[in-house]
């Protein structure tokens, strides 16, 4: 899991990581404009009949250091967005959080509960681009080179550098008894088991990269300015005929794709335009036929004024939120975390910075679970509206004494001041603490800024409340290092042995409602030791040329790319 500046990082598809940082209107005032249902959910997965052939476009935000995404220093959610659309996976999941099997390349089965063993069918005819049979052995080379994150922390060239391990270190073996036929057996329960194996990793190809030895092409073998395009083949809809750095990615169809659906258009071209700014005019300019940058007032107002585009806001799996760490002395002190959770209106915060995007926008009521999910379940309580009078009885009742300025003070711990801690620069994340100081003085809290240029305040401790997102909901498994005690992300520094046990029990638990349940029970402990306080989802902004159909938001899988494959002109 990693730390995310101005990129979206994430570890596996289906994965949880750190992150730093259409839409409202007519008509009459420009493009097409839609938004997203309440919570990740896009409505319908409803296509258009388009032509086939010829070349879309698409605005790049972030350009890969490497094609490997899943090794642990190339780990970034653009080139996930492309190359899950060439290395196969055997599960989708769709706008509405459902997975459902990628039946064009495998059909998978729960064959046993104890002990767990799943079974995956690939399709006879899957062969990469290259004319290589898609086999168990790329399964079983997927597990192997995600399951050695604690040998790799010691000796990352060594072995593996894997960015995530979540799943694969608790198969005890994959084996494949005809070749297209795929038996996984696990050494104890794990819940999230159908997000693995997203995507499958070509072994032959790796084993080329690294002139024979397939850790070194995991590693180092698909780094841009290295890698041979000819050891990136493809088992999708798409393969990587071109790159040039700082200029763009091309991606074709698949000439030798086997399954049912092959891509509609010929090219796909990435321009990797770095500067969101410059977006929405090569947008209107026709230069690009898509665009997914980070959302900004300012990016919306652009894209909003192009009479030929539709814009799309979304709420999908990015939430803002504050930790509080317990290493102070002060927040030590339970009173004082629900002080401070107590004092800051999250409706205010919503209402100045993400409604300015969707109306629809929310305060987030779960550290788990999103608006839209069925399993959501608002366990604020007491917390989840803004109360300065008992966020005050609760100051006192811990010792603290109103001074004359205003602000509380402790007779042991001194004058309540925090120092509130984001990565600089970040204007929403500015607004946010500035929004927060406020509150926290009607309470008698003071709060003074300490943004810094990097997240090493987050691993160093050194902060009193940090304000940073992360990017999660489809497995839950992987939030198990934010939030039990002795979790590697757990920066509030919260020890509750309730919630170890509660995620003990959810992380075996095959059954899905029983698991939320259990999720849930977690999160009515996290609000009540007052772990962190969250705030709400982040506006996604996804734009695209009215003529360019089958361009749909999933809040879930890929954002924007999950469906690639459909994308084309809107036929006449």
């Amino acid at each position: 899991m990693k730390h995310r500046g101005s990129f979206k990082l994430l570890a596996g598809v289906f994965s949880l990581a750190l992150i730093a940082a259409a839409c409202g209107g007519d008509d009459d005032d420009g493009g097409g404009i839609e938004t997203g249902e309440e919570g990740v959910s896009a409505g319908a997965v409803e296509t258009v009949e388009v032509q086939e052939g010829g070349t879309i476009v698409l605005a790049g935000e972030q350009e890969p250091t490497g094609f490997n995404w899943l090794q642990a220093e190339d780990n970034a959610a653009w080139t996930a967005y492309f190359m899950e659309n060439v290395w196969p996976t055997p599960v989708i999941q769709l706008p509405d959080g459902s997975f459902v099997p990628n039946e064009q390349f495998a059909s998978y089965e729960l064959t046993s509960e104890d002990p767990q063993v799943v079974e995956y069918t690939i399709n006879e005819d899957a062969v990469w681009s290259d004319g290589t049979p898609i086999t168990a052995d790329d399964f079983s080379f997927t597990w192997e080179s995600q399951r050695h994150c604690a040998e790799a922390a010691d000796n990352p060239e060594g072995t593996y550098n894997a960015a995530t391990c979540n799943g694969y270190d608790v198969i005890e073996s994959v084996e494949g008894s005809d070749g297209k036929t795929v038996t996984v057996t696990f050494a104890e329960p794990y819940a999230d088991w159908v997000a693995l194996f997203s995507p499958i990793l070509p072994k032959h190809a790796f084993e080329a990269a690294g002139n024979g030895d397939p850790v070194a092409g995991f590693n180092t073998g698909f780094k841009v300015e290295t890698v041979d395009l000819a050891n990136v083949v493809s088992g999708g809809q798409f393969v990587v005929t071109d790159h040039q750095p700082g200029v763009s990615t091309t991606l074709e169809r698949n000439p030798d794709y086997w399954g049912d659906d092959p891509a509609t258009v010929d090219t796909l071209l990435i321009r990797w335009i770095i500067e969101g700014n410059q977006q929405p005019p090569a947008l209107q300019n026709g230069e690009v036929d898509v665009m997914f940058p980070q959302a900004q007032l300012d990016l919306v107002a652009q894209t909003r004024a192009i009479s030929t585009a539709t814009t799309f806001i979304g709420f999908g799996t990015f939430w803002e939120h504050l930790d509080l760490n317990q290493n102070n002395p002060h927040l030590a002190t339970l009173e004082v975390r629900r002080a401070v959770a107590l004092a800051v209106d999250r409706e205010e915060i919503v209402q100045r910075l993400p409604a300015q995007f969707d109306p629809s926008a929310q305060v987030l009521n779960n550290h788990i679970y999103f608006p839209g999910d069925e399993r959501y379940v608002d366990n604020s309580g007491d917390l989840g509206v803004q109360d300065i009078d008992e966020a005050k009885s609760e100051l006192e009742a811990a010792g603290y004494t109103l001074g004359a300025d205003g602000i509380y003070t402790h007779p042991q711990n001194g004058r309540l001041s925090l120092r509130i801690v984001w990565r600089d620069p970040n204007e929403r994340r500015q607004s946010t603490a500035q929004l927060i100081q406020a509150q926290l003085k009607e309470a008698g809290i003071e709060i003074t800024f300490a943004p810094q240029p990097d997240f090493t305040f987050l691993d160093e401790g050194n902060f009193d409340l940090a304000l940073f997102g992360w990017t999660g909901g489809s497995t839950q498994a992987a939030t198990e290092s934010i939030y039990v005690s002795d979790g590697g992300q757990n920066y509030s520094k919260n020890n509750d042995p309730e919630i170890d046990s509660l995620y003990e029990q959810a992380n075996v638990e095959l059954d899905q409602d029983t698991r939320a349940d259990l999720m849930n029970q977690a999160d009515v402990l996290m609000w009540q030791d007052v772990h962190s306080v969250p705030l709400f989802q982040v506006p996604e902004l996804l734009a695209n040329d009215q003529e360019i159909g089958n361009v749909i938001y999933n809040g879930y899988f890929l954002s924007f790319s999950w469906n690639m494959g459909q994308w084309g002109t809107v036929a006449n």
